[in-house]
């Protein structure tokens, strides 16, 4: 976009000490009339208002200056955080004169012009801070900066629109860039939804694939078909390489054989292997009950108090029958 701007100042003119056949004619509507006497302030006339000493009086310059409110735009090459990479800025803009005093005295013939520097420094600050790969976020950053910058004591600036755009060497490297910026997404987009069918399990699987055929099974059916035969041949000949020789067969090499021998049959398969008893163990004598110990040892000491014990046999004597030496 080219640099628009314009020429605030509608008229120049030098004026002659004897005006009476050619007066000061009062300012329009939506300008203003800046008189610069020879010495002294400048004063100003407004639309409408009556000139003084319009005749006679003692001014030498006078300024028709331009108060309407128009759209301007300038451009400018900014940089970024990459040091190789330059953003080109394109700023469009409201202005207008706020105090006429001051355009006369600068005399502002070219309103972009005299606002490039201080805008151009605002939006360098801004951008500054930003990559390539960014340039929403430094077109943001450039308007927020931009919409604090509302003129100055001359003019009112306001309604700022900041496009951002590579140029240059580096306009090849910044379309490759955001290609492949663009594939990246593309690829997160089709990988995420994926990624929730895969956690869904078996049976979400399943309803993709049917999803994507239309419901047809068939061909989901005729390869679960070819996945079992081939598992079952797989566990075939592993079997056939676990059967023993002449020797005796390996413990370990038994139990893989029923493992495998149930999972082709479609039997349950037992994970843990039962715990063997331990031959020790089987050989000692249960553990007895302290209670029923008790119980027995008190019953005994019963006996023994009631009826005398044969020493010899450890049996209790008979009733009825005498100790043959006594």
């Amino acid at each position: 976009m080219p640099t628009v701007t314009y020429d605030p100042i509608l008229e120049l003119r030098e004026l002659p000490r004897l005006r009476v056949f050619t007066p000061i004619a009062a300012p329009r509507l939506g300008t203003s009339l800046v008189l610069e006497p020879e010495e002294g302030p400048p004063l100003v006339i407004a639309a409408g208002d009556r000139v003084p000493e319009a005749r006679l009086g003692k001014y030498h310059r006078s300024y028709l200056i331009d108060l309407g409110n128009y759209a301007l735009s300038l451009e400018e090459r900014v940089p970024s955080a990459d040091p190789s990479f330059q953003f080109t800025a394109t700023v469009s803009f409201t202005c207008r004169v706020h105090n006429p005093t001051e355009i006369a005295k600068r005399r502002v013939r070219d309103m972009t012009g005299s606002l490039r520097l201080q805008m151009a420094r605002l939006m360098r600050q801004a951008a500054r801070e930003y990559d390539i790969s960014e340039f929403n976020q430094a077109e943001a950053a450039i308007n927020a900066h931009l919409e604090k910058f509302t003129g100055d004591s001359a003019v009112y600036l306001g309604g700022y629109l900041v496009e951002l755009h590579a140029g240059g060497a580096v306009e090849q490297s910044s379309a490759e860039f955001h290609d492949t910026s663009r594939a990246i997404r593309m690829d997160r987009m089709r990988r995420e939804p994926m990624a929730d069918v895969v956690r869904g399990g078996r049976d979400e699987m399943y309803a993709q694939w049917l999803a994507k055929r239309g419901g047809d099974p068939s061909q989901l059916l005729e390869f679960e078909a070819t996945a079992r035969a081939d598992e079952a041949e797989l566990m075939l000949r592993t079997m056939k390489a676990l059967e023993p020789s002449e020797g005796a067969e390996p413990f370990a090499f038994r139990e893989e054989r029923k493992k495998l021998t149930a999972r082709l049959l479609g039997e349950p398969t037992e994970d843990r292997p039962k715990k063997r008893k331990s031959r020790l163990t089987g050989s000692l004598a249960p553990a007895s009950d302290p209670a029923a110990e008790e119980q027995t040892r008190s019953r005994s000491d019963r006996l023994e108090a009631d009826e005398p014990v044969n020493r010899v046999r450890g049996l209790g004597q008979a009733p009825g029958r005498t100790d043959p030496d006594a």
